[in-house]
């Protein structure tokens, strides 16, 4: 009887078994039956003004090389532009990529004129000097770049004499050009550079006393830095030594004193001067 009782457990736990698998898949089937809802929100779009293809500083903005195109209401660029209208014939003063859009801050004042002129800002002038590979840093110098002026002087005797007239000077563009020297072509460079009124009269200066160079400058570091003041050196008259008398004080003389005390022997008592109670 125990032995037909264990095949009956063992049977009924098989049947058992076949009947939760066939549960679980039955629950399964009707889960993947049902479709799933899938809810999606509208993302508010807006449209921005943004150039078909790379602007180089100076370009003029036509509806030639522009285009709207669509952009996330919620991030679009400060300064951005939703008419094209309205930058019809501004001017390109920074590099803009394909695709970017049109900021304010990249574009010449309306009427500021084409090219290089509608670069300059308000009070600063643009002068170009002639350099080659050596002055032009092996052609490292490109336009948004910052540069520091060396004047290199002759002086008598052969010597030469180096200083640095201006720091920290923006190049505004370059151009180049071939010509001819002894027969040979050579290709040079015109770098033009934005500089103040003062500014552009040392650099004629030293363009006219000898030659220059460019030394390219780290565009993360600060502007001009100011030389330190020179420590002041205070005035000092001329020393006069005062003479100070010496009155000579002659040492104090001892003084003595005799003690009688009925028939003791006298006594002598002496003190270091008369108005002291300091015994010798």
């Amino acid at each position: 009887m125990k032995k037909y009782g264990t095949l009956i457990a063992f049977g009924a736990a098989v049947l058992l078994g076949i009947v939760a698998v066939l549960l679980a898949n039955n629950w399964l089937d009707k889960q993947a039956s049902e479709k799933l809802v899938v809810k999606t929100e509208a993302i508010p779009m807006t449209t921005v003004v943004v150039p078909k293809q790379a602007l180089a500083i100076g370009t003029k903005l036509t509806k030639d090389n522009m285009t709207l195109a669509d952009w996330p209401k919620a991030n679009k660029p400060m300064g951005s532009f939703e008419n094209m209208a309205k930058l019809d014939g501004r001017i390109v003063v920074t590099k803009m990529a394909a695709g970017a859009p049109v900021l304010a801050e990249s574009l010449a004042a309306p009427g500021s004129g084409v090219g290089l002129v509608a670069v300059i800002k308000p009070g600063k002038r643009a002068m170009a000097i002639r350099v080659d590979e050596v002055i032009g840093v092996g052609g490292f110098i490109l336009p948004n770049t910052f540069v520091d002026v060396i004047s290199v002087k002759k002086l008598a005797g052969g010597a030469k004499k180096a200083k640095t007239v201006l720091e920290h000077i923006e190049v505004l563009a370059i151009a180049q050009e071939t010509f001819t020297e002894e027969g040979k072509a050579k290709i040079v460079r015109t770098v033009t550079l934005e500089l103040e009124p003062k500014e552009a009269e040392r650099l004629a200066l030293a363009t006219n006393e000898g030659a220059v160079r460019l030394v390219l400058r780290n565009p993360l570091e600060d502007e001009k830095v100011a030389p330190k003041p020179k420590p002041k050196v205070a005035k000092t008259g001329r020393y006069i030594p005062t003479l100070k008398s010496r009155v000579r004080v002659p040492p104090p003389i001892s003084h003595a004193v005799e003690v009688i005390r009925g028939s003791k022997p006298i006594q002598k008592i002496e003190f270091k001067h008369a108005n002291s109670e300091q015994r010798i």
